[in-house]
């Protein structure tokens, strides 16, 4: 078991800049560096507890990232994780200790015990811009991904007199995420002028560490939560969209090895609930939701308000899981912006197929065996959930067993897996070649 202390939020004055540092019982030690300047106006105006609750989402992130999965697993991927964590108020935080280990080990896939110590700080002060001291309907992520890019046409299009707050965070790790919110943004300018303002994209990642990073990034939208909660409140808007399809929400496994650890859990409605639960607990009264959460990402894009602005920025946004490794890319398309061949590409591939698509993909689903590569396993645990029959009793009782606890919502969610089957099916059967479609049982 690794035992970790966080200390609180700090500034340092030397170097001007914000960071959470993080110890474990072994001398590792890391300073997660933290874009707090652009927050601080905000935070100088929401409660002690609310900015609590960024700084654990934060710290979270920074833990998830400073411990080595491969060191440090019980079993191969989980990890043993008793946290200290700083805050104002240890008793009102006690009482959500349960919902809160309960959140971080389904987010996570691991063995959290969290503990809270008293811990008061203040910070400098900071005046809050202009531009942000209008009224908003809602905070929006917009992490310039396909779904958050719907979320915000959406919203644009059907609201013309009300305003919306975007926000996003970026590890500057994870490649091109930063480049795709800055494309975006000057699109939507052009389109909707004065309907949004945007909070440029916080940078948040280990600055420093003694030990191995991990590589996975699966607490990062507990991270967004976090900022887009001082946002919220700051601005006395009462409502946060994370906008994402169902499909990719419930992260239904597509073989028995993707189950539980396997897949991410970023806006799993257990997600949602339970962090709804904590700020209750907290006395928090901001909403927070997913209004696709019965949606496929195909029926996303169809219904879609702004079908003529979408078209011309879809290009502009980014799906892939994996546009880092490129080294079993085809030749010639090294420059591409997509993998092609992991799941969050063929969601987006199979939710395209009724527009045009001029995403550049490094490989087609024909183009490599998704049999002899590891880098093609998504290809393979697709084409083995198309091609093996399931019945809707054996999809409900993998959702229970995958973290559905709302009964009545789980026939809603069985008919959303069951689309998605027909909406891969109805893709592979356009592209793929017949040794591809004979896989998918087509």
């Amino acid at each position: 078991m690794k035992t970790i202390r966080v200390d609180k939020l700090s500034f340092n004055t030397l170097q001007k800049k914000w960071g959470i540092n993080i110890e474990d019982n072994t001398n590792g030690k890391s300073t997660l560096d933290i874009d707090f300047n652009a927050l601080l106006p905000f935070a100088n105006v929401v409660s002690k507890d609310i900015l609590d609750f960024f700084t654990l989402s934060a710290a979270v992130y920074g833990i998830d990232r400073f411990v080595e999965r491969k060191t440090n697993s019980v079993d191969g991927w989980s990890r043993e994780l008793k946290v200290n964590f700083p805050v104002h108020n240890p008793s009102m935080w006690n009482a959500c200790k349960g919902d809160l280990n309960k959140l971080l080990s389904f987010l996570t896939g691991d063995y959290w015990n969290v503990e809270f110590r008293k811990d008061a700080f203040d910070l400098p002060k900071a005046t809050l811009d202009i531009e942000y001291s209008g009224s908003f309907a809602q905070v929006n992520l917009l992490s310039g991904g396909l779904d958050s890019l719907i979320g915000g046409l959406d919203f644009l299009k059907s609201h013309p007199k009300e305003k919306v707050l975007f926000v996003s965070h970026y590890d500057p790790q994870m490649k091109g995420v930063l480049k795709d919110q800055k494309d975006l943004i000057p699109e939507l300018e052009k389109l909707y002028l004065k309907q949004f303002a945007y909070l440029p994209s916080l940078r948040v990642f280990l600055e420093t560490t003694n030990v191995n990073r991990e590589t996975t990034f699966r607490s990062r939208s507990l991270l967004f939560i976090g900022i887009a909660l001082i946002l919220a409140e700051s601005t006395k808007t009462k409502k946060i969209i994370v906008p994402e399809n169902g499909t990719v929400s419930l992260n239904f496994p597509l073989s028995s090895s993707r189950r539980s650890s396997c897949s991410t859990r970023t806006t799993h409605p257990l997600v949602l609930e339970s962090v709804i639960s904590i700020w209750r607990a907290l006395s928090i009264s901001t909403e927070i939701q997913n209004p696709y959460e019965f949606q496929t990402k195909g029926e996303m894009v169809n219904a879609c308000k702004d079908q003529i602005n979408l078209s011309k920025l879809v290009v502009l946004s980014n799906s892939c899981g994996k546009r880092g490794h490129r080294a079993h890319w085809e030749p010639g398309k090294k420059s591409a912006t997509h993998c092609g061949v992991c799941m969050p590409c063929v969601y987006r591939q199979a939710s395209l197929i009724k527009i045009v698509d001029n995403t550049s993909y490094g490989n087609t689903i024909n183009s490599l065996s998704p049999f002899l590569s590891k880098k093609s396993q998504d290809m393979s645990a697709c084409l083995y959930f198309l091609n093996n029959p399931i019945s809707k009793e054996e999809i409900k009782l993998e959702l229970i067993v995958n973290g559905v606890k709302n009964i009545l919502k789980l026939n809603q969610y069985v008919e959303l897996i069951c689309r998605t089957r027909d909406e891969l099916k109805n893709w592979v059967a356009k592209v793929g070649n017949s040794k591809i479609k004979t896989k998918a049982g087509i």
